[in-house]
């Protein structure tokens, strides 16, 4: 889970992650969720107050239920997530190609989240700090990189005693 949530005035807002090596069993979830949940415990989804894409299956899992939803994926693909908190929805990218709308129920404090289930796996976060695969709206740069900056002033004054 990211340390900082998703910025309140943030009405848009997408991270994509690059899987650099899905490991023996495949079990990558990519999601977000309340700052409630376990770290150490489920995938993304499989627990309350997650939600989260199943790697595996291709299933989308909203506290502990799931539906078909995508693709599996694997090493070398890359899965977006962007949540509109102007229409309250959820979707998924693979390699830049928008797979529809998996939620239309978006509420509360939300982090975005990874879950890796084995040893072995190996992803890279983007929160806009490169150019996205996904080309679909150029607003979702400029709201990364409000994320990005944030946090990064966090770290600053976190480690310089303000």
């Amino acid at each position: 889970r990211a340390n900082n949530p998703i910025p309140p005035q943030c009405k848009l807002f997408y991270f994509e992650v690059d899987i650099i090596d899905e490991g023996k069993n495949k079990l990558i979830g990519i999601g977000y969720c309340e700052k409630s949940v376990n770290l150490n415990g489920l995938m993304p989804g499989y627990d309350y107050y997650s939600w989260g894409y199943d790697g595996n299956d291709g299933y989308y899992w909203n506290s502990r239920y799931g539906n078909k939803y995508g693709p599996s994926f694997s090493t070398g693909d890359t899965i977006g997530c962007c949540l509109n908190f102007k229409t309250n929805n959820v979707f998924y990218t693979k390699n830049g190609i928008n797979l529809g709308i998996a939620s239309r129920n978006l509420n509360g404090t939300l982090y975005p989240c990874v879950g890796l289930g084995l040893q072995g796996e190996s992803i890279e976060v983007n929160f806009g700090s490169k150019k996205f695969k996904y080309a679909g709206n150029d607003e979702l740069l400029c709201i990364c990189f409000f994320f990005l900056i944030c946090n990064l002033i966090h770290k600053f004054f976190v480690n310089s005693d303000y």
